[in-house]
Formats: C-alpha cells, sequence, structure tokens
C-alpha cells in the first residue's frame, strides 16, 4: 500500500471504517483507490447496505478490482457487484473474520479458523478449519485479497465483527 498516496492517518481511519462495518465513504472521496481497493471494496458494500449514495465510487472501485486481478479481487468484486444489483449474491456464508488475522495466520501457519466465531486460534488449542501456511503478496491490501481468496474457497465471505 503506498503511504504517500494516503497517508498513516487516512489508512488507520479507513481500517477502522472497514473492521466496523460504517460504510462511510467520505475518506475516499477524491483519493485514489487502487492501493486500497481491498479496503474500499469492503467499505462500499457496508455504505450500499446502508442505504448511502456511493454508487460512483463503488463502480469506480468494481473496475479497479475487476482490472488488477489480484487474489481476492475477483471474490470482493463478486461482492461489491451484488451489493449494486448487477450481479447476483455469491451464495458465500457470512463469517465475522478479520482478514488480516487470516493473513497472518497464513503467513505464520499451524493456525485454525473457527467456523462459526471466526477466529483465528493456534491449532493446539481449538479445531476448526486449519489455515494453510504460504507465501503471501507484498502489501497489505494484496495479503488482505489473499486471505479473502482462500476464505471463498471455503464457502465464506467476510463480514465485520462486532461484540
Amino acid at each position: 500500500m503506498c503511504v504517500t498516496e494516503w497517508g498513516e492517518a487516512a489508512l488507520a481511519r479507513l481500517r477502522a471504517d472497514a473492521h466496523r462495518g460504517l460504510g462511510d465513504a467520505g475518506l475516499l472521496q477524491g483519493r485514489p483507490l487502487t492501493p486500497v481497493l481491498q479496503y474500499a471494496g469492503d467499505v462500499l458494500v457496508a455504505g450500499l447496505a446502508r442505504g448511502r449514495d456511493v454508487r460512483p465510487l463503488a463502480l469506480a472501485c468494481l473496475d479497479g478490482l475487476d482490472e488488477r486481478g489480484l487474489p481476492g479481487d475477483a471474490e470482493l468484486a463478486d461482492e461489491l457487484a451484488a451489493a449494486l444489483g448487477v450481479r447476483a449474491p455469491t451464495g458465500l456464508a457470512p463469517l465475522p473474520v478479520d482478514l488480516g488475522a487470516v493473513a497472518a495466520a497464513m503467513e505464520d501457519g499451524f493456525q485454525v479458523l473457527d467456523p462459526e466465531r471466526g477466529d483465528v486460534l493456534p491449532a493446539d488449542e481449538a479445531e476448526g478449519l486449519p489455515v494453510p501456511p504460504g507465501d503471501l503478496p507484498e502489501g497489505e491490501d494484496a495479503r488482505r485479497g489473499a486471505a479473502r481468496a482462500w476464505l471463498a474457497g471455503q464457502g465464506f465471505r467476510p463480514v465485520p465483527r462486532s461484540l
């Protein structure tokens, strides 16, 4: 992710919005979407679900995801297109999971994902879906996408976590 185009404070707000599912796309206005397509897509899906007027940004993000084609981009594009009403829903089950935690588990190995709660736990402490170790792409956004692609392969789509 290119910090010079976004800045740490703006990235922190974007991460928080995506994590909480607030759908406040104001932070995306006037900024390049390409370095943050995975975060932007999640924010825009939430914004569309909340009835916010984010359609132009969502269409731009959808185009960016379709063009870029990194792991996880097609899965997020499908979710975004379904939220826009231009494609059918994916049929993937919602799971409240932190994609950053899944990506870290993929990097570290020996972790499992609780398919009911979305928690990533050490394999020796819990049962669940084994998270495969693997080489992840460079960059936070690409790692998030790789985690999304693996999750979709298990039949799930990430949704925001709540208490």
